[in-house]
């Protein structure tokens, strides 16, 4: 096998808890979205002493919305990382197929998504999954790949493929 390129993988299954929490962990989706909205929070808080520093009263309103922001910036990211899993399971089994092209998701014999690699800008690769990110217009997309279901030479060939593909491999200290 000259080119990986030209390699077809073909796999099929249901994603576990585990394998999402991390393939999202990886990606760094949630990492920004909880620092944004403590450090809201900070801000907040200080505005809101700000005045009784000064021998004014304490701006209880802004108070209580800072500790609201806080509260979210510590659940916010499990809350919503648990419904996408969620959203996830409910559409059940999904069969993915990687070639020169892209990749194309389908459940059945109904196709869900074909995403060319232009569209795909960087993947991970993790003890358990590869995760490989990019834009569908405005959405974000992730494709996630358990090597539990990557059967035989699946596992390499995949590697393969995805380094030859026009991405960036990521250079976090996670990735393997």
């Amino acid at each position: 096998m000259d080119d990986t390129r030209q390699t077809t993988i073909t796999f099929g299954g249901i994603l576990t808890r585990e394998e999402f929490d991390e393939a999202v962990a990886e990606a760094g989706w949630f990492r920004h979205l909880r620092w944004l909205v403590v450090v809201a929070a900070v801000l907040m808080a200080a505005l809101s002493l700000r005045h009784a520093a000064q021998g004014g009263p304490i701006n209880a309103g802004l108070l209580a919305l800072a500790l609201v922001y806080g509260v979210l910036g510590l659940f916010l990211a499990p809350l919503l990382a648990g419904r996408m899993f969620r959203a996830e399971q409910a559409t059940g089994e999904k069969q993915v197929v990687v070639d020169s092209a892209g990749f194309v998701v389908s459940r059945s014999s109904e196709e869900l998504m074909r995403v060319p690699w232009s569209a795909m800008y960087r993947y991970y690769e993790t003890e358990r999954v590869f995760v490989v990110t990019g834009r569908l217009g405005w959405k974000i997309g992730l494709l996630i790949a358990p090597k539990r279901l990557l059967a035989g030479t699946g596992e390499t060939e995949l590697r393969g493929v995805l380094q030859s593909a026009p991405l960036r491999r990521s250079k976090r200290l996670h990735s393997r």
